[in-house]
């Protein structure tokens, strides 16, 4: 009896395409049987971890060799002899068939996480210098108390009251210790440190999403990882993300670190996957947002759903029992995390604030059980919200996230097979539609539940964003994979390559669309609406402050010095001149924070028609003053430190380490500010008046018609000016860049107006669109631009 023989010597392709058959060879005096005996012997490795090994690449090139050496033989057989007959052609087709087999089986080219982490990071950091800052929370919540504990001014939002704690130091401290070692390494000014720590995040992020597509293409499949990887590296959704100085972006790491732990199958005897999924869950939800803890719900059924992800013979214990053993893991690993993360928050807090405050449970008891006074006091969105978010961030990736469920059903009950395996898997998927299910619940979590609430903003997604990338790259490969079983059963076998080749490229059409399309939503943000960020970071420079402010003996007593003549006594009197003000009004909302501003230099917020609670300066003491009082106008002898000899009298002493972010040097982090609220209620002491601006920000739209402040009856209301006890009628915003008498502009930025000519149109304003389609599509309509402008008081 004649066995048949194997047709390769090729493994079976371990990431979910279909197993190569072993078929006779019926062709052994052919010239398609020289391709088959190139083949047999060789062993082709599919090389995902990187690329491919020197051996397996090594082997793999030489089986390709010998199958283009197969082919060359075809064809010149072909051409010698013209009347070639059926088995000739059948022979050819045979081996274009191996070529793609082979191709199958060695897989793609993934990039190494090295490679991929340096593509990552040199797109945040362009962000980083390039991106606006979408949120003016980030700078008022987050920046500025940085600023506050580094420099030791900055403005002060009701949520650092003592009284409600609903924002934690300990978040803040940590990014004040990486502010500081950068000050002190580099040297640094306050502009370049703002930049830095942007730049610090992005490497974060670079690294957990890099950590996340390298999990991807080990556990999932090659193909889905490179979808991942694009739909990372282009979306203008995680541009914006990435370098945001706020808790959501940084559970949206702590995200991708878990994710990539899901990822990995269940293990029994083996408890760290377990642990480093509930760690960086943990971490996330209590240093950053606890409401990110949702996206560890699926994890969590997982462990006591699944046993095993693949099918496997051996006995395993019982139902029962394992699944006792993993919950009991679970909430043993979670008390422990609790106890890591949560212990040194509650006691980082507790010093700045000076009580016992837990501010996870403030954030959820404010906005779950805050009543009338909850987060809705600030806003409401249609339920739509979230969708018109994520089709501008992410447009077709977007909207395959969505489809992502209804795909893998599909995929399931019509053809299972071609689910993705992971290349390390050791058999069959055990429940692929429960295990996907899993896998792809978590965004659907989030975005069911934050669709549910009234109060919403962009940044509540940030936590998903790379969950959406996931989704959409798992929909974009069952999509392909669909197309190719479904055509294969409409065309001939001599198509059969060709159809395959030009269904993955449909996938890459859709990849680079959705670049395309991201990359003109990321220039409409830079080319539109970034004058503010511009506007401040020239303000760093042109605004003047005198020396006696800027240079002269500081407040803060370890910064003080002797006076710079031997005449003068050990105590300097200091004329109190109050610090030069950069007043803004109704753009007070795109102010970047005092990072922008030189030493010396405040923000001073002017009346405008915003009625609600605008943030108030942090609390500064005069140290020289035992009682505590604030710091008023006037003079007053400070007690300076005297240098010693060796240091010479006109030496500045190098400030100690003696830790300048403590609650001793910042008491305003213990303070309880008499006037703040969490009703959103107007604090007219937290106005500056506007003669005692010396500089001033605002937006001019030369494009509108001019109405002077006297005329403008609509723009007049009785109010109390914090200068006044009676009210008077004012103009709340009128053109101060009009009033040429008192203010000149130093240095403007081109601002679109959304108001008039083109940019009324939708898709004009949040996308970039060359001028001349900009004037078809809006029917001979040009953009408008206003003028974002830094202007200076002239002198009397």
């Amino acid at each position: 009896m004649t066995m048949p023989s194997p047709a390769f010597d090729l493994p079976e392709r371990k990431n979910g395409a279909e197993k190569f058959e072993s078929t006779p060879s019926t062709a052994s005096k052919s010239p398609g049987s020289t391709t088959s005996q190139t083949l047999r012997h060789r062993k082709v490795s599919n090389g995902h971890s990187n690329g491919h090994s020197s051996h397996s690449s090594h082997s793999s090139h030489s089986s390709l060799n010998g199958i283009l050496s197969g082919k060359k033989i075809l064809d010149g057989d072909q051409n010698d002899n013209a009347d070639s007959n059926s088995d000739s052609n059948s022979d050819r087709f045979e081996a274009m068939d191996e070529i793609s087999r082979w191709r199958n089986t060695v897989g793609p080219y993934c990039p190494s996480y090295s490679v991929a982490f340096k593509a990552l990071f040199l797109i945040r950091t362009l962000g980083a210098t390039y991106s606006n800052i979408s949120d003016c929370d980030e700078v008022f919540n987050f920046w500025e108390p940085m600023h506050y504990l580094q420099y030791g001014t900055g403005l002060e939002t009701w949520e650092y009251s003592p009284l409600y704690a609903i924002r934690s130091w300990a978040y803040i401290l940590a990014h004040t210790i990486a502010a500081e070692i950068t000050r002190l390494a580099m040297s640094a000014n306050r502009l370049q440190v703002f930049f830095i720590i942007r730049i610090i995040l992005g490497a974060m992020s670079a690294h957990c999403e890099a950590t996340l597509y390298r999990a991807v293409v080990d556990e999932v499949d090659p193909r889905i990882g490179r979808y991942l990887l694009m739909a990372l590296v282009t979306s203008a959704g995680t541009w914006i993300a990435s370098n945001a100085f706020l808790p959501s972006t940084f559970a949206m790491y702590t995200t991708m670190l878990f994710f990539s732990q899901m990822l990995q199958p269940p293990r029994q005897h083996s408890g760290k996957r377990t642990f480093w999924a509930i760690f960086w869950v943990g971490l996330g939800a209590l240093l950053g947002w606890p409401f990110s803890a949702a996206v560890g719900l699926p994890f969590a059924l997982e462990e006591l759903l699944i046993h095993n992800r693949n099918q496997s013979k051996k006995k395993t214990v019982r139902f029962r029992d394992w699944r006792r053993m993993r919950f009991l893991r679970l909430v043993t690993y979670a008390i422990v995390v609790l106890a890591l993360v949560l212990v040194p928050m509650v006691l980082i807090d507790r010093y700045y604030y000076k009580r016992l405050v837990v501010v996870p449970l403030n954030i959820v008891l404010y906005n779950v059980f805050g009543g009338d006074v909850g987060p809705d006091i600030f806003g409401t969105e249609p339920w739509w919200f979230y969708i018109l978010n994520g089709l501008l961030n992410f447009n077709v990736l977007f909207l395959a996230a969505l489809a992502s469920f209804p795909v893998l059903l599909l995929t399931y009950f019509l053809v299972p097979g071609i689910l993705p395996n992971s290349p390390t898997s050791t058999g069959p998927l055990k429940d692929p539609l429960l295990l996907f299910t899993l896998k792809l619940s978590p965004f659907y979590l989030w975005f069911a539940i934050f669709t549910a609430q009234p109060h919403k903003e962009e940044r509540f997604l940030f936590v998903v964003y790379p969950l959406l990338c996931f989704n959409a790259a798992m929909t974009l490969f069952m999509a392909q994979k669909l197309i190719q079983k479904f055509l294969d059963n409409y065309v001939t076998r001599s198509k059969t390559a060709a159809i395959h080749k030009y269904s993955k490229g449909l996938v890459w059409v859709a990849l680079f669309a959705s670049a395309v399309i991201s990359l003109s939503r990321i220039l409409a943000l830079y080319d539109h609406y970034s004058a503010p960020i511009d506007v401040y970071r020239k303000a760093f420079d042109l605004v003047q402050v005198p020396a006696m402010i800027a240079g002269g003996p500081s407040l803060d007593p370890m910064l003080q010095v002797e006076s710079t003549t031997p005449e003068e006594s050990l105590t300097t009197k200091v004329q109190k001149q109050g610090p030069v003000r950069v007043c803004v009004g109704k753009e007070w909302y795109r102010f970047p924070s005092h990072y922008f501003l030189p030493e010396g230099a405040r923000l001073g917020l002017i009346k405008s028609h915003f009625d609600g609670l605008l943030p108030g300066e942090f609390y500064e003491r005069d140290p020289s003053s035992q009682d505590g009082t604030h710091v008023e106008a006037g003079e007053e002898e400070i007690p300076v430190l005297k240098p010693s000899a060796a240091e010479g009298k006109h030496h500045r002493p190098m400030m100690r380490i003696d830790w300048r972010w403590s609650a001793e040097r910042r008491p305003g982090t213990s303070f309880v500010p008499t006037q703040m609220n969490n009703q959103n209620k107007e604090v007219w002491d937290h106005y500056t008046p506007l003669d005692e601006c010396q500089y001033l920000v605002d937006l001019d739209y030369s494009g509108r018609p001019s109405s002077s402040s006297s005329s403008d009856e609509e723009s007049k209301i009785s109010a109390t000016t914090a200068s006044s006890s009676a009210p008077k009628e004012v103009d709340l915003e009128p053109r101060y860049l009009q009033d040429k008498e008192h203010w000149e502009k130093l240095y403007c930025k081109k601002f679109l107006d959304t108001t008039v000519g083109a940019g009324k149109n939708r898709w004009v304003r949040a996308f970039w669109i060359p001028d001349k389609i900009t004037v078809a599509l809006t029917r001979g309509q040009a953009k408008i631009w206003g003028d974002y402008c830094l202007a200076r008081r002239k002198s009397v």
